[in-house]
């Protein structure tokens, strides 16, 4: 499998479906396109391009291995431990000054079982509060299927694992031995479709979670990202990236960090 047959099946994706291959660094792709040539028996990349042009169900099976991002509640417990005490002190920043709403936006959502943990956080923050301050939480995907299985807000008991007990009981209802979150937090969120490549990003945000999404991205690509948060937050918003990712370019010298080994930044005001 040579490195042309390599890039001829990159532009053939990018010129079929108009998906872009060079967002994402070449031994990533190599996986995922490792993953479906072994499911589908095709030896070469030149035999798998033939299935693409044949197998009209391989496409969008293609794309959700592309874009699939494993995720789970409070992946990572000492990020959202940390999470909470940021967004209590932002939202009682907002209160102190008479305002009455925080918009967080969730980018590259997966399933959004991050977004919903969000909003279990921020339940907890306000409490019987509630009613008099609102968390607005902004989840995307590129992957439509994502979107959907967000909405719904059901997953899976092993996605669940790192949920405790009290919080099992009050924010989930057992569905046909699934789990869905209950609506009162589903309804702190609105889920979209949203490319964080090619299209604009969501504005006027007081925290963004981008968690271990650009990391498969070109380093390039890693820049243009990270300014693209960096101008979508307000000023003395927060921005939290995955504990393996690391700010790079102009970025790295506009935020200030509030925890580095969370990957917790803060936007500076002005």
């Amino acid at each position: 499998m040579g490195i042309d047959e390599f890039e001829e099946l990159k532009k053939k994706i990018s010129k079929d479906k108009n998906f872009s291959c060079s967002q994402y660094k070449d031994p990533y792709l190599k996986r995922r396109f490792a993953i479906r040539m072994r499911a589908t028996g095709t030896k070469s990349y030149r035999e798998y391009m033939s299935l693409l042009n044949t197998d009209k169900e391989e496409y969008p099976i293609l794309l959700n291995v592309l874009t699939v991002n494993v995720t789970e509640f409070f992946r990572d417990a000492p990020v959202f431990e940390e999470v909470k005490r940021v967004m209590g002190a932002m939202i009682k920043g907002k209160q102190e000054g008479k305002k009455t709403f925080a918009r967080i936006w969730s980018a590259g959502c997966s399933n959004g079982s991050e977004a919903h943990t969000v909003a279990i956080l921020a339940d907890q923050i306000l409490s019987s509060h509630v009613d008099d301050f609102k968390v607005n939480i902004y989840a995307t995907d590129i992957d439509p299927d994502s979107i959907k299985a967000g909405r719904e807000g059901v997953y899976k008991p092993d996605l669940l694992k790192g949920v405790n007990a009290s919080y099992m009981k009050k924010y989930f209802t057992e569905v046909d031995g699934n789990y869905q979150v209950v609506e009162p937090i589903r309804k702190m969120i609105t889920f979209k479709r949203n490319d964080l490549i090619n299209e604009q990003p969501l504005r006027t945000m007081d925290m963004i979670l981008c968690r271990n999404v650009v990391i498969y991205f070109s380093r390039e690509l890693q820049e243009k990202l990270f300014m693209n948060f960096y101008n979508a937050l307000n000023d003395g918003g927060y921005f939290i990236m995955g504990k393996t990712e690391t700010l790079v370019g102009p970025a790295k010298d506009k935020f200030v960090p509030i925890n580095n080994k969370e990957r917790i930044y803060q936007k500076q005001a002005g």
